[in-house]
């Protein structure tokens, strides 16, 4: 009866080394086969964002070597013309017209110190610039009459023909006030309106008004 008894116990023992050698190399395979998924996936992750940030950069690079081959294209075929993003008004009475000539309409007249930003440059017998002297208000200035550097802001306006003051930058607003050729007023700003360059004045008196520029000489 023993005998039996060892014999069940050695071939259950069998059997189950058996089943045991065919299952782990199993089991065993599966858990390598995750681990290194896991690896893969991690080291995707940080590749990714690695890749994305390449991308950007390339894509950068690609447009600036793109300016960089158009602008030795223009300077090669005699271009290259870099103009400045702004000009100032240096001239006390400079006049805006509508073509790179003074035979063109005059559409406005600008203050001294007024910035313009430029749009573009041309040169026949003078240089010009055409520029946004308003807004949406386009028009031709020389370059004689600016300054690509700040000018200095004007302290005083002396009046040179007597001039009335109104309450806004046009004739049709209250006038305020009169003042006499020779006499000299505080300066506080200049607009351009209705085509005609109107200075915003301070009075002995502490009194505000406008009078047109064509009346006086912006004085620093």
């Amino acid at each position: 009866m023993k005998k039996r008894q060892i014999y069940t116990i050695s071939f259950t023992l069998a059997i189950g080394f058996l089943i045991g050698g065919i299952f782990s190399p199993s089991i065993y395979s599966s858990a390598q086969s995750n681990v290194l998924i896991a690896s893969v996936e991690w080291v995707t992750s940080q590749i990714n964002p690695l890749k994305t940030k390449i991308d950007k950069l390339e894509s950068t690079i690609n447009s600036q070597a793109a300016e960089i081959a158009l602008l030795k294209k223009s300077i090669s075929e005699g271009g290259g013309l870099i103009l400045p993003e702004y000009v100032y008004v240096k001239s006390n009475s400079a006049s805006i017209y509508s073509g790179a000539l003074t035979s063109y309409r005059k559409v406005a007249n600008v203050a001294v110190g007024q910035r313009l930003k430029v749009l573009d440059e041309h040169t026949s017998t003078e240089k010009w610039y055409r520029v946004e002297y308003s807004s949406g208000q386009f028009g031709w200035i020389l370059a004689s009459d600016i300054s690509v550097d700040p000018v200095n802001t004007p302290k005083t306006v002396k009046i040179n023909k007597t001039t009335t003051v109104y309450s806004g930058a046009l004739t049709t607003y209250r006038k305020v006030a009169t003042l006499q050729s020779g006499q000299s007023v505080k300066y506080i700003s200049a607009i351009n309106s209705n085509n005609e360059t109107w200075y915003n004045v301070e009075l002995s008196s502490g009194l505000r008004g406008w009078i047109q520029a064509s009346y006086g000489e912006v004085q620093s």
